[in-house]
Protein backbone atom coordinates (compact mmCIF):
# COMPACT_ATOMS: atom_id res chain seq x y z
CA UNK A 1 0.00 0.00 0.00
CA UNK A 2 1.44 3.43 -1.07
CA UNK A 3 2.20 5.84 1.83
CA UNK A 4 0.14 8.80 2.06
CA UNK A 5 2.05 12.05 1.58
CA UNK A 6 2.14 13.60 5.10
CA UNK A 7 0.21 17.74 4.23
CA UNK A 8 2.84 20.56 3.40
CA UNK A 9 4.22 22.50 6.44
CA UNK A 10 2.44 25.54 7.25
CA UNK A 11 4.34 28.70 6.23
CA UNK A 12 4.64 30.76 9.69
CA UNK A 13 2.23 34.10 9.28
CA UNK A 14 3.64 37.44 7.72
CA UNK A 15 3.94 39.11 10.95
CA UNK A 16 6.00 36.39 12.35
CA UNK A 17 8.86 37.29 9.81
CA UNK A 18 8.67 41.47 10.14
CA UNK A 19 11.10 43.23 12.11
CA UNK A 20 9.99 43.20 15.94
CA UNK A 21 12.74 43.01 18.69
CA UNK A 22 14.65 46.10 16.49
CA UNK A 23 11.97 48.57 17.06
CA UNK A 24 12.66 48.18 21.26
CA UNK A 25 15.71 50.48 23.06
CA UNK A 26 18.59 48.54 23.19
CA UNK A 27 18.14 48.51 26.66
CA UNK A 28 14.76 47.30 27.00
CA UNK A 29 15.57 44.71 24.34
CA UNK A 30 18.95 43.42 26.08
CA UNK A 31 16.21 43.04 29.26
CA UNK A 32 13.41 41.77 27.80
CA UNK A 33 13.65 40.49 23.92
CA UNK A 34 14.19 37.24 24.60
CA UNK A 35 10.79 36.95 26.55
CA UNK A 36 9.05 39.25 24.22
CA UNK A 37 10.32 37.10 21.53
CA UNK A 38 8.65 34.02 23.39
CA UNK A 39 5.33 35.72 23.85
CA UNK A 40 5.10 36.77 20.33
CA UNK A 41 5.69 33.45 18.58
CA UNK A 42 3.29 31.66 21.02
CA UNK A 43 0.63 34.50 20.59
CA UNK A 44 0.18 33.59 16.55
CA UNK A 45 0.83 30.61 15.98
CA UNK A 46 -1.85 29.05 14.48
CA UNK A 47 -3.19 32.37 13.90
CA UNK A 48 -4.43 33.77 9.99
CA UNK A 49 -1.89 36.50 8.62
CA UNK A 50 -5.42 39.17 9.73
CA UNK A 51 -4.91 38.37 13.41
CA UNK A 52 -1.32 37.40 13.54
CA UNK A 53 -0.48 41.18 12.14
CA UNK A 54 -2.81 42.39 14.53
CA UNK A 55 -0.21 41.18 17.09
CA UNK A 56 2.33 42.43 15.28
CA UNK A 57 1.19 45.61 15.24
CA UNK A 58 0.34 45.70 19.01
CA UNK A 59 3.65 44.92 20.29
CA UNK A 60 5.43 47.36 17.27
CA UNK A 61 3.10 50.12 19.02
CA UNK A 62 4.39 49.26 22.20
CA UNK A 63 7.74 49.32 21.42
CA UNK A 64 7.96 53.13 19.52
CA UNK A 65 5.94 54.24 22.69
CA UNK A 66 8.69 53.35 24.24
CA UNK A 67 11.45 54.24 21.76
CA UNK A 68 9.77 57.77 21.89
CA UNK A 69 9.49 57.76 25.46
CA UNK A 70 5.57 57.93 25.01
CA UNK A 71 4.70 54.81 27.20
CA UNK A 72 2.86 55.24 30.29
CA UNK A 73 5.28 55.10 32.73
CA UNK A 74 6.94 58.40 30.92
CA UNK A 75 5.64 61.87 31.85
CA UNK A 76 4.78 62.61 27.96
CA UNK A 77 2.68 59.46 27.98
CA UNK A 78 0.77 60.49 30.94
CA UNK A 79 -0.07 63.47 29.72
CA UNK A 80 -1.11 62.65 26.27
CA UNK A 81 -3.30 59.84 28.33
CA UNK A 82 -4.93 62.67 30.17
CA UNK A 83 -5.84 64.62 27.19
CA UNK A 84 -7.13 61.76 24.77
CA UNK A 85 -10.48 61.08 27.01
CA UNK A 86 -11.38 65.15 27.00
CA UNK A 87 -10.07 65.60 23.13
CA UNK A 88 -12.46 62.87 22.41
CA UNK A 89 -14.89 64.20 24.47
CA UNK A 90 -14.68 67.44 22.27
CA UNK A 91 -14.44 66.25 19.11
CA UNK A 92 -17.51 63.74 19.38
CA UNK A 93 -19.47 66.74 21.39
CA UNK A 94 -18.81 69.01 18.28
CA UNK A 95 -19.76 66.85 15.73
CA UNK A 96 -23.07 66.06 17.00
CA UNK A 97 -23.56 69.50 16.41
CA UNK A 98 -22.12 69.32 12.69
CA UNK A 99 -24.38 66.11 12.41
CA UNK A 100 -27.52 68.74 13.26
CA UNK A 101 -26.43 71.54 11.24
CA UNK A 102 -25.67 68.97 8.00
CA UNK A 103 -29.09 67.01 8.33
CA UNK A 104 -31.26 70.52 9.00
CA UNK A 105 -29.84 73.74 8.39
CA UNK A 106 -28.73 75.64 5.91
CA UNK A 107 -25.69 74.69 3.81
CA UNK A 108 -22.32 77.09 5.45
CA UNK A 109 -19.77 75.39 2.85
CA UNK A 110 -21.71 75.04 -0.19
CA UNK A 111 -21.47 71.59 -0.85
CA UNK A 112 -25.01 71.19 -2.26
CA UNK A 113 -23.90 72.95 -5.14
CA UNK A 114 -22.02 70.03 -6.16
CA UNK A 115 -24.81 67.72 -7.06
CA UNK A 116 -27.73 65.76 -4.84
CA UNK A 117 -28.36 67.13 -1.48
CA UNK A 118 -28.38 63.89 -0.13
CA UNK A 119 -24.24 64.53 -1.26
CA UNK A 120 -23.76 66.74 1.40
CA UNK A 121 -25.34 64.91 4.28
CA UNK A 122 -22.68 61.88 2.90
CA UNK A 123 -20.01 64.34 3.15
CA UNK A 124 -21.29 65.45 7.00
CA UNK A 125 -21.40 62.07 7.93
CA UNK A 126 -18.05 60.73 7.00
CA UNK A 127 -16.69 63.70 8.92
CA UNK A 128 -18.97 63.45 11.85
CA UNK A 129 -20.51 59.51 12.70
CA UNK A 130 -16.49 58.44 13.11
CA UNK A 131 -16.14 60.92 16.00
CA UNK A 132 -19.68 59.96 18.05
CA UNK A 133 -19.20 56.33 17.08
CA UNK A 134 -15.91 56.73 19.00
CA UNK A 135 -17.50 58.15 22.18
CA UNK A 136 -19.86 54.75 21.95
CA UNK A 137 -16.97 52.30 21.44
CA UNK A 138 -14.78 54.58 24.55
CA UNK A 139 -18.17 54.24 26.80
CA UNK A 140 -17.80 50.90 26.70
CA UNK A 141 -14.32 50.83 27.52
CA UNK A 142 -12.88 49.56 24.02
CA UNK A 143 -10.36 51.68 23.59
CA UNK A 144 -8.87 49.99 20.21
CA UNK A 145 -11.43 50.98 17.60
CA UNK A 146 -12.04 54.13 19.26
CA UNK A 147 -8.95 54.66 17.66
CA UNK A 148 -9.71 53.23 14.84
CA UNK A 149 -12.47 55.09 14.73
CA UNK A 150 -10.87 58.84 15.11
CA UNK A 151 -8.60 57.97 12.92
CA UNK A 152 -11.05 57.89 10.28
CA UNK A 153 -12.78 60.47 11.20
CA UNK A 154 -9.59 62.63 10.98
CA UNK A 155 -8.89 61.21 7.16
CA UNK A 156 -12.59 62.00 6.68
CA UNK A 157 -11.98 65.18 7.28
CA UNK A 158 -8.27 65.63 5.10
CA UNK A 159 -9.95 63.24 2.08
CA UNK A 160 -12.87 66.21 2.19
CA UNK A 161 -10.64 69.26 2.10
CA UNK A 162 -8.33 67.34 -0.83
CA UNK A 163 -11.37 66.68 -2.82
CA UNK A 164 -12.69 70.04 -2.80
CA UNK A 165 -9.32 71.93 -2.20
CA UNK A 166 -9.33 72.29 -6.55
CA UNK A 167 -12.61 73.53 -6.70
CA UNK A 168 -13.64 75.23 -3.23
CA UNK A 169 -15.58 78.74 -3.64
CA UNK A 170 -14.70 81.40 -0.46
CA UNK A 171 -16.89 80.04 1.56
CA UNK A 172 -14.82 76.66 2.13
CA UNK A 173 -11.63 78.67 3.32
CA UNK A 174 -12.82 78.51 6.81
CA UNK A 175 -12.99 75.10 6.76
CA UNK A 176 -9.40 74.59 5.64
CA UNK A 177 -7.80 77.27 8.27
CA UNK A 178 -9.92 75.42 11.21
CA UNK A 179 -8.64 72.01 10.07
CA UNK A 180 -5.56 71.65 11.89
CA UNK A 181 -7.81 72.09 15.34
CA UNK A 182 -9.03 69.04 14.76
CA UNK A 183 -5.97 67.10 13.38
CA UNK A 184 -3.54 68.07 16.20
CA UNK A 185 -5.71 66.91 18.97
CA UNK A 186 -6.72 63.89 17.06
CA UNK A 187 -2.99 62.93 16.43
CA UNK A 188 -2.48 63.63 20.32
CA UNK A 189 -5.48 61.00 21.28
CA UNK A 190 -4.08 58.33 18.68
CA UNK A 191 -0.46 58.55 20.38
CA UNK A 192 -1.90 58.45 24.12
CA UNK A 193 -0.41 54.81 25.82
CA UNK A 194 -3.83 52.83 25.83
CA UNK A 195 -3.01 51.19 29.21
CA UNK A 196 -2.99 54.53 31.19
CA UNK A 197 -6.19 55.53 29.74
CA UNK A 198 -8.35 56.14 32.52
CA UNK A 199 -11.50 54.27 31.18
CA UNK A 200 -12.93 53.26 34.23
CA UNK A 201 -16.88 53.80 35.27
CA UNK A 202 -15.94 57.02 36.49
CA UNK A 203 -13.57 57.69 33.92
CA UNK A 204 -16.35 56.86 30.73
CA UNK A 205 -19.00 58.87 32.75
CA UNK A 206 -16.88 61.73 32.41
CA UNK A 207 -16.11 61.26 29.12
CA UNK A 208 -20.16 61.11 28.45
CA UNK A 209 -20.63 64.41 30.59
CA UNK A 210 -17.97 66.53 28.94
CA UNK A 211 -19.26 65.54 25.68
CA UNK A 212 -22.77 66.33 26.16
CA UNK A 213 -22.09 69.36 27.89
CA UNK A 214 -20.44 70.81 24.73
CA UNK A 215 -23.05 69.61 22.55
CA UNK A 216 -26.63 69.90 24.01
CA UNK A 217 -26.07 73.67 24.76
CA UNK A 218 -24.35 74.32 21.48
CA UNK A 219 -27.10 72.39 19.24
CA UNK A 220 -29.77 74.51 21.63
CA UNK A 221 -27.85 77.42 20.13
CA UNK A 222 -27.93 76.43 16.50
CA UNK A 223 -31.70 75.15 16.52
CA UNK A 224 -32.96 78.57 18.55
CA UNK A 225 -31.05 80.71 15.82
CA UNK A 226 -32.93 82.82 13.43
CA UNK A 227 -32.59 81.99 10.08
CA UNK A 228 -33.00 84.36 7.20
CA UNK A 229 -35.45 84.38 4.15
CA UNK A 230 -35.32 82.26 1.66
CA UNK A 231 -32.82 84.01 -0.49
CA UNK A 232 -32.15 86.32 2.10
CA UNK A 233 -28.36 86.84 2.83
CA UNK A 234 -28.55 89.54 5.95
CA UNK A 235 -27.35 88.26 9.19
CA UNK A 236 -29.45 88.66 12.14
CA UNK A 237 -29.06 91.41 14.18
CA UNK A 238 -29.04 91.05 18.09
CA UNK A 239 -29.41 93.14 20.74
CA UNK A 240 -26.18 94.45 22.31
CA UNK A 241 -26.64 92.28 25.24
CA UNK A 242 -27.30 89.39 23.71
CA UNK A 243 -24.96 89.51 20.92
CA UNK A 244 -22.49 89.55 24.15
CA UNK A 245 -23.48 86.03 24.92
CA UNK A 246 -23.20 84.85 21.67
CA UNK A 247 -19.85 86.08 20.92
CA UNK A 248 -18.83 84.44 24.98
CA UNK A 249 -20.75 80.77 23.64
CA UNK A 250 -18.11 80.62 21.65
CA UNK A 251 -16.03 80.02 24.80
CA UNK A 252 -18.42 77.30 26.31
CA UNK A 253 -16.23 74.36 25.33
CA UNK A 254 -13.01 75.98 27.06
CA UNK A 255 -15.19 76.37 29.81
CA UNK A 256 -16.16 72.86 30.10
CA UNK A 257 -12.93 71.59 30.03
CA UNK A 258 -11.22 74.01 32.45
CA UNK A 259 -14.15 72.90 34.46
CA UNK A 260 -13.24 69.43 34.14
CA UNK A 261 -9.22 69.67 35.15
CA UNK A 262 -10.93 71.94 38.47
CA UNK A 263 -12.91 68.71 38.99
CA UNK A 264 -9.91 66.40 38.61
CA UNK A 265 -7.23 69.20 40.36
CA UNK A 266 -9.87 68.81 43.45
CA UNK A 267 -9.87 65.28 43.50
CA UNK A 268 -8.31 63.38 47.42
CA UNK A 269 -5.65 62.26 44.98
CA UNK A 270 -5.15 64.83 41.59
CA UNK A 271 -2.10 63.57 39.51
CA UNK A 272 -0.35 66.74 38.06
CA UNK A 273 0.51 65.30 34.91
CA UNK A 274 -3.26 64.01 33.98
CA UNK A 275 -4.39 67.65 35.07
CA UNK A 276 -1.44 68.76 32.53
CA UNK A 277 -3.34 66.45 30.19
CA UNK A 278 -6.40 68.31 30.67
CA UNK A 279 -5.52 71.30 29.81
CA UNK A 280 -3.76 70.17 26.82
CA UNK A 281 -7.38 69.24 25.88
CA UNK A 282 -8.18 72.84 26.57
CA UNK A 283 -5.85 74.26 24.41
CA UNK A 284 -7.18 73.86 20.87
CA UNK A 285 -10.35 75.95 21.68
CA UNK A 286 -8.63 78.74 21.18
CA UNK A 287 -10.01 78.29 17.80
CA UNK A 288 -13.47 79.57 19.38
CA UNK A 289 -15.82 78.50 16.61
CA UNK A 290 -18.07 81.18 16.15
CA UNK A 291 -22.11 80.56 16.09
CA UNK A 292 -24.51 79.09 14.68
CA UNK A 293 -22.09 76.78 12.10
CA UNK A 294 -19.21 76.44 14.07
CA UNK A 295 -17.24 76.35 11.44
CA UNK A 296 -15.30 80.16 11.80
CA UNK A 297 -12.09 80.53 13.29
CA UNK A 298 -10.02 83.45 14.64
CA UNK A 299 -10.44 85.82 11.43
CA UNK A 300 -6.96 87.29 12.31
CA UNK A 301 -3.58 87.04 14.81
CA UNK A 302 -5.00 89.39 17.18
CA UNK A 303 -8.31 87.18 17.61
CA UNK A 304 -6.18 84.20 17.82
CA UNK A 305 -4.44 86.25 21.07
CA UNK A 306 -7.15 87.38 22.26
CA UNK A 307 -8.63 83.64 22.47
CA UNK A 308 -5.68 82.25 23.96
CA UNK A 309 -5.82 84.47 26.47
CA UNK A 310 -8.97 84.28 27.36
CA UNK A 311 -8.06 80.00 27.58
CA UNK A 312 -5.45 80.92 29.75
CA UNK A 313 -7.39 82.48 31.63
CA UNK A 314 -9.92 79.71 32.45
CA UNK A 315 -7.10 77.13 32.94
CA UNK A 316 -5.51 79.83 35.84
CA UNK A 317 -8.86 80.25 37.03
CA UNK A 318 -9.38 76.69 37.60
CA UNK A 319 -5.62 76.05 39.33
CA UNK A 320 -6.45 78.55 41.69
CA UNK A 321 -9.88 78.07 42.40
CA UNK A 322 -8.34 74.09 43.26
CA UNK A 323 -5.51 75.74 45.29
CA UNK A 324 -7.72 77.61 47.04
CA UNK A 325 -9.94 74.31 48.65
CA UNK A 326 -6.67 72.49 49.35
CA UNK A 327 -5.00 75.68 51.59
CA UNK A 328 -8.17 76.33 53.17
CA UNK A 329 -7.93 75.39 56.92
CA UNK A 330 -10.17 72.90 58.35
CA UNK A 331 -12.84 73.90 60.79
CA UNK A 332 -11.82 73.39 64.20
CA UNK A 333 -13.34 70.33 65.59
CA UNK A 334 -15.56 70.90 68.88
CA UNK A 335 -13.70 69.51 72.27
CA UNK A 336 -16.15 66.79 74.24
Amino acid sequence: MTPRPSPPARRPPIAARLRLLGLYPAEYRAAYGGEIGDVFAHSVQGLGNTAALREWASLAAHALRLRTRLSSSDPAGRIAAGAAPFILAGGAGLSMVHLLLGLFLPDPLEFEDWGHPAFRTTLVAVQTLPWILALICACQGRWAPTRLLVALGMLGRIGVAVAFLPHAGPAFTPYLMVLPFFLAPGTLLLIAPPDAVDLSPLGRGEIVLAALALALPMSALVVLWPQPDPGGTTAPVFPPAVQTLTHASAAWPAAVMSFAMLRHLRARRPDPLRATGIAAAVLPWTAMLAPPYYWLPPRNAHDLLRNAAIVLALLALAVLLARLRRTRPAPPQNCP
